[in-house]
């Protein structure tokens, strides 16, 4: 089973009370209400995939990024595993780029968020794991007919 590994940031805007959020477009089998992020390249360290993923989808400068926890997705109907490396952070400056060709980017209350419709599955868990310490690991299986078979925080 191939492993790949990804991140994903919140962005917390104090000032405003509110988190940046992108409405993504299909890709990769994913859509909906999310937060920012992508692939780890080859080598690349966790954090710095983090910045960059960030700076490209945003147009924003992130720094002082904090591990909140990780996500594994595994699906065995294709052999595959995403784990994901899930950071904060309310440390950034820049100008935001709104649409781009992950989708549409704008920012919301946390309560908004919450009670949105058209979020991407399983961010409702993993918003979890940014705004709770009481775990810090989320794990989604799906079996070989791509039905949930485990759905789990550690």
């Amino acid at each position: 089973m191939e492993t790949v590994l990804v991140n994903m940031c919140m962005i917390y805007d104090r000032e405003k009370d509110k988190i940046l959020v992108l409405d993504k477009v299909k890709k990769h089998g994913w859509e909906g209400l999310t937060f920012v992020g992508g692939h780890v390249e080859d080598g690349e360290v966790l954090y710095d995939s983090c910045v960059r993923e960030v700076f490209e989808e945003t147009g924003l400068k992130v720094k002082n990024l904090k591990l909140k926890g990780t996500v594994t997705w595994v699906a065995e109907s294709n052999d595959t595993r995403e784990l994901g490396f899930l950071y904060y952070t309310e440390d950034f400056s820049g100008s935001l780029i709104e649409d781009n060709v992950e989708g549409k980017l704008f920012w919301m209350g946390i309560e908004e968020f919450k009670n949105a419709d058209g979020k991407s599955y399983s961010i409702d868990k993993i918003l979890d794991l940014y705004l709770n310490d009481e775990h810090s690991e989320l794990m989604i299986r799906w079996n070989k007919n791509d039905e949930i078979e485990l759905e789990e925080f550690f």
